[in-house]
């Protein structure tokens, strides 16, 4: 959120030159305008979202346990919500299931009030998620 912040107030303050490029659709064409140093800029950002697959986040963990176990529930609730991610986590002593990938511990409160009838014990943990994929409408 902070590196975000800095991004956004280094874009606000050094306006940069910008360069012309049209793209055309369907539906009429569009005109996008950047300089090489913000083309450099989304270079570098989508050479760490490479390097660094994961961020904080949060999950729904439903169940711990031996591993056998863990992954009969996490069979179980793929059979229910098969389009969530879910993930069997080994933390010794116990294997964990783990649910989702929230960004935020709003969303992932919301889910976990949609299973907790289903898989009652269930609670959110904060941890590392990998980047959710996102609706574009496409």
């Amino acid at each position: 959120m902070l590196k975000n912040s800095i991004l956004f107030v280094f874009f606000l303050l050094f306006g940069f030159q910008l360069d012309a490029q049209t793209i055309s659709t369907n539906s009429g064409s569009a005109r996008v305008e950047m300089s090489p140093a913000v083309q450099n800029t989304l270079y570098l950002m989508q050479r760490k979202g490479e390097k660094f697959k994961e961020l904080k986040g949060f999950r729904v963990q439903i169940f711990n346990g031996n591993k056998s176990d863990c992954l009969k529930q996490r069979g179980r609730f793929l059979k229910i919500y098969h389009e969530v991610p879910a993930y069997l986590l080994y933390e010794v002593p116990e294997y964990r299931t783990q649910i989702g990938d929230f960004r935020t511990r709003l969303e992932a409160e919301a889910f976990l009030r949609q299973i907790i009838n289903e898989f009652p014990g269930s609670f959110v943990v904060e941890t590392n998620i990998k980047y959710p994929k996102l609706n574009r409408g496409d």
